[in-house]
């Protein structure tokens, strides 16, 4: 577990050093918010909610910090399972058509139970994501499919996010 929080702060240094760089190239860190749903192959179906923070390194590429929070609570309360989901992803945007860009990406991350008794179903993750974004004047709204790898304890397990949101 110490070396997750060594990680995700080797990323957040990272993203700090980018910044500058960024701004002085004009361009400025984007912060998204996403409604996100995640299909596992343990646990079902959650709903839940994702934020994102990317510090672009030139117009095709940004680093992104990732971090979500659903939960499967189709079983009722008392039996829901909650998961945390940090992740660093690098980001590469596709040649845009008008308005619309897409956008892949890849990264690690966590995939956290946070109420289980035991973490069999959590692990380190491996995603790649795929994303399609409408631009607005100032926000842009996009959907994005981000499969992920979770690497548990037993054995290798998968989860499905799928998010829609807006990117400020």
């Amino acid at each position: 577990m110490r070396s997750i929080y060594s990680a995700f702060t080797a990323a957040a240094l990272l993203l700090l050093v980018s910044a500058p760089g960024a701004h002085a190239q004009q361009l400025t860190p984007r912060f998204g918010l996403a409604f996100q749903s995640i299909l596992s192959f343990q646990d079902g179906l959650a709903i839940g909610f994702h934020g994102r923070a990317a510090a672009p390194i030139n117009a095709d590429l940004s680093i992104a910090f990732d971090l979500g929070a659903a939960g499967f609570v189709l079983e009722g309360r008392r039996n829901a399972t909650y998961v945390v989901t940090p992740q660093l992803t690098a980001i590469l945007n596709l040649p845009a058509y008008r308005d619309n860009a897409t956008y892949v990406g890849a990264g690690f991350g966590y995939y956290a139970p946070v109420n289980r008794d035991d973490n069999t179903n959590g692990g380190p993750t491996f995603h790649v994501a795929y994303g399609w974004i409408l631009g607005l004047r100032e926000t842009s709204l996009y959907v994005e499919v981000d499969p992920a790898l979770i690497v548990a304890e037993e054995g290798v397990s998968l989860a499905l996010p799928v998010r829609v949101g807006a990117i400020f």
